[in-house]
């Protein structure tokens, strides 16, 4: 495979660089994500869909009805990109970036831990 750069985001920097064997992972948004995986550690790829989070919903609509502020909104959550390895599980929130091109990156990374 020749290396594949996903650049998902801008600000914060979220960068996918898949070589041959591993990957290497850019997250400004949590830096704690960042480093260099090996596809054969990696158990699961997954991608979490946002909910609305009704809890937050209707208190927002309360406070909203209350205080008269006109600024009611549904709150949903962002998608999630959760990557599970042997050693620990990598949760990238999903905001600002192109749904194709983070499919697509799921998508080689499903097929490199194939092998």
């Amino acid at each position: 495979m020749a290396t594949t750069i996903y650049e998902l985001r801008k600000k914060p920097k979220l960068l996918f660089t898949l070589n041959d064997s591993d990957f290497h992972l850019i997250d400004e948004d949590n830096p704690s994500n960042n480093g260099e995986f090996e596809y054969n550690s990696i158990i699961s790829v997954d991608l979490v869909k946002g909910k609305t989070n009704w809890i937050v919903s209707i208190f927002s609509l309360v406070i909203d009805f209350i205080f008269d502020l006109g600024s009611f909104s549904n709150y949903k959550e962002k998608d999630k990109l959760i990557i599970q390895t042997k050693d620990s599980e990598i949760e990238i929130l999903l905001f600002k970036v192109d749904k194709k091109e983070v499919e697509e990156l799921i998508s080689n990374l499903k097929e490199s831990i194939k092998y």
